[in-house]
């Protein structure tokens, strides 16, 4: 799955092979796979991380999945979201019976919007905004995750991406589950706003090969159709290996190479997961999967919004940084998934995930903004990190009854290990004025300018302590349960509670003087829920959870210390779970209280880069409400909207207080629906239609009294797809940013302001074969 061919002309012949071929086929999601229950039809989405879907075909004959020449019907009639889930409580129970906001986003759902990445499903996922341009840059509720913030994104229920710069690929996913509100009990050290946990494909019994190609182009904001040309390859196989299920295999491979809108810019990612699942027996389970993922593009630092003011942004294609800045990652994971069903209904499980990282950059950051508000000052930048992440979770699954009440308790034990080498090999602040000075145009930038990064210093003269070399290691240990207890035909109970320890060794190995630290912090965590179901349809609950986030060992203060205290917060949550209309109509409603304590922001800082300071105490408060429906058997919509208010409460720092979190829109709301015709004229062809609306947002924190806030404005945002699908082939041609607004999605600081794509057009078939 490597291509030596320019991208150029890679994307022109993908356009042209897909514009005069055959279309191709329909997505993994739909590929034949145990489902969970579904709110209508044959469910498109996959197996858990201890899914039943990696035991002996036996197990599976009575669920088992319809045969690729059914694909055109499962597209139409499976659910945008499901309606069991797992992340929630770390079992398989009906979202109904979980006493908090969760939602099961399905294969039909990823492939309805069409998506390559997992951030461009943000959009269509109620209370969930991107904030950045790394994979974990989110904000749930109006609380934002950072890279730092490895739970922020879980994998088959354990946290560690493959690479820190870009959001994961969707080719090797079955379903994304996204739970809503504080769930440090079950999972330790998380973001008070929720999480999401990525469900990968695992090898099927069924053989499955999909081979799919697409071609992208842009077109708006001064870019011609063939200006800026993208193409992807991939393929997804799965069977058994050899005549018996006992070994099933998978592999998953992906080749994206593409132009990004921003000048002179690319991105080149490849992805490559084969798996193993050995059925030991019909009650236990192991799988393997391993991960290899390379990630090629260009440095880019974003825009700036002079004196705070987002009027004053340049062109969104403006870029401040030479065309052979470059950044690279390297990233490779190990998990194992292993799953024992005892004959009394206990369950043990045991997965493990373990990454190996390396990224390393040369290029030119924007470190200021001058006076003049005409030039941005430079910085030289070059780095070279490399980071191991180990984690476990062990858990057992007991059902049992006590005098008349059911329980459903998972006991478990997590470690973990984060160690992060950190070198920078260049930071040099230049100069802004004088004959030495760096500086580029903010609204007409010449590029080829620049010195050769080699030719400049390591870093300014009198200022060696910014060219640091950290090594940092932290270890996290933790031991939880959660209880649901059905008490009675209408009532149900969740208790939870969770014992966590981390410790943190921090030491800077080049600049001198720099004492090496040790932290350690514990916390104990506790969850509880009440669940009234009047009936079968209805299902109304109240529940108070909490988080815990300890500093990370990279987070520095304008001094280079970390002196910073965890960060905890709590969460009153009251709401709502429908289904009426036969089924056809589902719908949560969720009203909520998040007070967090010790709330850590950061901000550009000129000696490090980006510099954090502890605030004081922020809260957010508001309602969601998001709608599956399928008024036809052939249409299908889901749709969403956010009220949230999310501000500062207390600090240390007055210009701050009553100050709303960065980057949380008051109000956000979003809709995509799918219609496939069923008349025999038009039998095979369909159309989607996705609106996205987000409000104001405020885009960085003051740091000063009377300074003006930078504020991001509000858009709407219009998509739009034409599907085709015949018999194994299916061709979709989608249209991203239909009208080219020109819309900010997220800000860090006024010097790094992420803005939207203009109008995307994204050509894609596939084929399948059994």
């Amino acid at each position: 799955m490597m291509f030596a061919s320019s991208k150029n002309a890679l994307a022109c012949s993908i356009l042209a092979a897909l514009c005069l071929g055959s279309p191709s086929a329909l997505l993994a999601a739909t590929a034949p796979s145990q489902p969970l229950a579904s709110a209508a039809g044959t469910s498109a989405v996959g197996p858990q991380s201890t899914a039943p879907a990696t035991t002996p075909r036996s197990k599976q004959a009575t669920t088992a999945a319809p045969k690729v020449t059914q694909l055109k019907s499962i597209t139409v009639t499976s659910p945008f979201i499901a309606k069991a889930g797992h992340s929630a409580l770390k079992m398989d129970v009906q979202a109904r019976d979980t006493p908090f906001s969760i939602s099961t986003y399905t294969g039909s759902f990823i492939h309805a919007i069409e998506a390559a990445q997992v951030n461009t499903l943000y959009p269509y996922m109620t209370g969930v905004q991107a904030a950045g341009n790394t994979g974990d840059d989110l904000v749930f509720r109006g609380f934002t995750s950072s890279v730092n913030d490895q739970n922020s994104i879980l994998v088959d229920g354990l946290p560690g991406l493959a690479t820190r710069f870009g959001s994961p690929v969707t080719i090797g996913i079955s379903r994304i589950d996204v739970v809503r509100g504080p769930a440090s009990v079950l999972n330790g050290e998380e973001q008070p706003g929720g999480f999401v946990n990525l469900i990968t494909k695992k090898p099927e019994a069924d053989p499955l090969y999909e081979f799919s190609a697409s071609g992208t182009t842009y077109d708006g904001s001064g870019i011609g159709l063939t200006d800026k040309l993208g193409g992807d390859f991939a393929a997804d196989l799965t069977g058994p290996l050899g005549h018996s299920d006992r070994l099933l295999y998978r592999l998953v491979m992906d080749d994206a190479n593409g132009d990004t809108f921003r000048n002179n810019s690319y991105s080149h990612s490849i992805y490559f997961a084969p798996s193993l699942t050995w059925n030991v027996s019909n009650n236990t389970s192991l799988t393997a999967q391993y991960v290899f993922q390379r990630l090629k593009y260009s440095y880019d630092t974003e825009l700036v919004a002079p004196n705070n003011n987002i009027a004053l942004v340049a062109p969104i294609i403006t870029r401040y940084q030479q065309p052979s800045d470059e950044e690279h990652e390297y990233g490779s994971v190990l998990t194992l998934l292993f799953n024992h069903q005892f004959a009394n209904g206990i369950s043990w499980s045991l997965d493990t995930r373990n990454v190996w990282h390396t990224d390393d950059a040369h290029g030119y950051d924007v470190a200021s903004i001058l006076k003049n508000l005409q030039y941005v000052g430079l910085r030289a930048r070059g780095q070279l990190n490399k980071r191991r992440y180990d984690y476990l979770d062990t858990n057992l699954h007991i059902p049992f009854n006590t005098f008349g009440i059911q329980h459903n308790l998972v006991v478990g034990l997590t470690d973990g290990r984060d160690v992060a080498d950190l070198n920078r090999t260049q930071f040099y602040n230049a100069p802004s004025t004088g004959p030495n000075a760096l500086t580029m145009s903010i609204y007409d930038p010449v590029y080829g300018l620049a010195p050769e990064l080699s030719s400049l210093p390591l870093y300014a003269p009198g200022n060696a302590s910014v060219l640091t070399h950290r090594f940092t290691t932290t270890y996290s240990y933790g031991t939880y349960f959660a209880d649901m207890m059905t008490l009675s035909s209408h009532w149900k109970a969740t208790l939870g509670l969770r014992y966590s320890h981390d410790r943190q060794a921090i030491e800077e190995l080049r600049v001198a003087g720099v004492p090496s630290s040790n932290k350690a912090n514990s916390k104990v965590l506790p969850m509880a829920g009440l669940i009234y179901q009047p009936n079968e349809h209805w299902s109304n609950y109240i529940s108070y959870s909490t988080s815990y986030v300890p500093p990370s060992a990279n987070a520095i203060d304008i001094n280079g210390v970390n002196n910073f205290v965890p960060t905890s917060a709590d969460q009153v949550e009251a709401g709502s779970k429908v289904n009426f209309l036969d089924n056809h109509v589902s719908a949560t409603l969720a009203v909520f209280r998040i007070n967090e304590k010790n709330t850590l922001s950061s901000f550009k800082c000129a000696d490090y880069g980006t510099c954090y300071t502890q605030v004081g105490k922020a809260r957010s408060q508001g309602a969601e409400l998001e709608v599956n429906a399928r008024p036809l058997p052939n249409w299908q919509l889901t749709a969403g909207y956010a009220f949230t208010v999310a501000q500062i409460t207390s600090s240390t720092n007055p210009a701050q207080v009553d100050t709303r979190l960065p980057n949380a829109p008051e109000h956000s709301a979003h809709l995509w629906s799918r219609y496939d015709f069923r008349s025999s004229s038009l039998q095979g062809l369909g159309f989607g239609v996705g609106v996205i609306r987000s409000g104001e947002r405020a885009g960085l924190t003051p740091t000063a009294v009377n300074q003006p806030v930078l504020q991001l404005p509000a858009y709407t945002r219009v998509d739009a797809a034409l599907y085709y699908n015949r018999d194994q082939y299916a061709l979709t041609l989608k249209v991203e940013n239909l009208f080219n607004k020109i819309y900010y999605q997220s800000s860090s600081s006024n010097l790094a302001v992420l803005p939207g794509n203009p109008r995307l057009i994204t050509l894609s078939a596939r084929f399948f074969f059994e």
